[in-house]
């Protein structure tokens, strides 16, 4: 049997990589007004008001005290995300994650950013899922029924099964109070390419590579919509002001991590 002569895309999902026109990629968009108005986000810190640059509190011996400046504001805002952001990331080897990514956001003016362990988190969820629907059985069964010596290995061939299968994400508890859940709330495109394939008799391994991108930004729905709960926790309510505010303006990025992982098998065609 014969396998492939170069890399083949499986699949690839209709959120394109690179998406700058996002609504979660906008960055210094609203003004005062429209974050309180629409968002509600009147007070976001317990240590400073981002709009008065005051403390919160009306208490008279505050009353007379000079302003922060802005950079001190900022600098305050960041700090209490990143204590925040423990409560999301308390255990295991990628609880630091996260505050690697606001520090990205803080210092790295949008640029792109990479990370081993987010490659390892990635590699390991995909291995360990064992749920029904999961990819990694999918491809398998495609790669065991598929006659090699008839026609030629496609996209196509993966159409029927791919439309009962989930694609990885970093969902459930455990990945919420391990780093990567919170550190990629979603996973906006995913590329699934197959590298290789080589048989020994009826014996097939192959190499996929999983391509995956985040939006380390909140887009509108992110903030307003209640189902989700991030309008009630200040951390989100924080990032929301320092991204979306027109004075502070902190610039989203993508998140790019990527799997490659070995599979084998029997084809029975």
């Amino acid at each position: 049997m014969h396998g492939i002569d170069r890399p083949l895309t499986i699949f690839i999902t209709k959120k394109p990589f690179n998406d700058h026109s996002a609504d979660d990629m906008q960055c210094g968009d609203m003004d005062e007004k429209t974050l309180k108005s629409k968002f509600h986000l009147h007070q976001v810190s317990s240590l400073v008001d981002w709009s008065t640059f005051h403390s919160p509190y009306d208490h008279p011996a505050l009353r007379n005290l000079p302003a922060y400046s802005k950079e001190k504001v900022i600098a305050i805002l960041f700090d209490e995300l990143r204590n925040q952001s423990r409560a999301f990331s308390f255990i295991g080897t990628h609880q630091g994650l996260i505050t690697k990514l606001i520090n990205h956001m803080q210092y790295k003016n949008g640029a792109d950013y990479r990370d081993l362990q987010l490659d390892q988190a990635y590699n390991r969820m995909i291995l360990n899922d064992k749920s029904d629907g999961n990819i990694l059985t999918a491809i398998q069964y495609v790669l065991s029924t598929h006659d090699f010596n008839a026609r030629q290995l496609s996209k196509e061939s993966f159409i029927d099964v791919f439309s009962l299968v989930h694609l990885p994400k970093f969902v459930g508890w455990q990945n919420c109070i391990n780093g990567p859940g919170i550190s990629v709330h979603d996973i906006n495109s995913t590329e699934i390419i197959i590298e290789s394939i080589v048989f020994q008799e009826n014996r097939y391994t192959a190499t996929i590579h999983f391509k995956a991108q985040d939006h380390f930004g909140l887009d509108q729905e992110d903030i307003s919509k209640f189902k989700f709960k991030f309008n009630t926790i200040s951390f989100f309510r924080i990032w929301f002001v320092l991204q979306r505010y027109c004075k502070f303006s902190y610039k989203p990025f993508f998140t790019n991590f990527n799997a490659r992982i070995t599979i084998s098998g029997e084809n029975n065609a």
